[in-house]
């Protein structure tokens, strides 16, 4: 279900916004809406790396905070130069979201 807000946009990010709906032949609303979720998507990986980065979350609670696969967020922690925290716990969790998605 999607729920509708108001927002105050810069400008220059309305004319960004329309000028991309121009060439997709789509409305505004959904160029908006692709950056916002996009944006989401680096704000929770920013926020998992972070609370990674200061000991307040395992590489799997790091992973679930950013919505990513184990791996994944490993790879992340790797980019930024930290080393990757695996536990007996980070893997069994990843196999069990891995067994879930392909039943």
């Amino acid at each position: 279900m999607m729920k509708s807000i108001s927002i105050r946009l810069k400008e220059n990010f309305m004319k960004e916004a329309r000028k991309l709906a121009e060439l997709e032949m789509v409305d505004e609303s959904v160029i908006i809406r692709e950056a916002l979720e996009k944006g989401m998507a680096e704000v929770k990986l920013e926020t998992a790396l972070e609370m990674f980065s200061k000991g307040k979350a395992s590489t799997g609670e790091a992973a679930e905070i950013a919505g990513i696969s184990v791996g994944e967020i490993m790879d992340e922690i790797v980019k930024i130069g930290l080393k990757p925290g695996i536990t007996k716990e980070d893997i069994k969790g990843s196999l069990e979201r891995a067994l879930k998605a392909i039943k």
